[in-house]
């Protein structure tokens, strides 16, 4: 059976010109970085013991599938 992945939602700031999330998937994760990839090593190296610390980490795993998925909204402009 495959191990579940754990989805964490990244999100752009544009007042704070930075990534971050809140930890949907993973409760705790509460991050902000300067560039996805940033933000992405954060959450990697975070959610191992917040998944453990939350006691969700099956007995023998060695590691937890994580997916980052990436969201940046903006206006495009229509040209006259």
């Amino acid at each position: 059976m495959e191990p579940k992945t754990y989805i964490v939602r990244a999100r752009w700031d544009d007042a704070s010109r930075s990534w971050w999330t809140d930890g949907e998937d993973i409760p705790g994760p509460c991050c902000q970085a300067a560039t996805f990839e940033e933000l992405a090593d954060l959450v990697f190296a975070l959610a191992p013991e917040l998944r453990r610390a939350n006691g969700v980490v099956p007995p023998g795993a060695a590691e937890i599938p994580i997916s980052i998925v990436a969201e940046r909204r903006g206006m495009a402009h229509l040209v006259a």
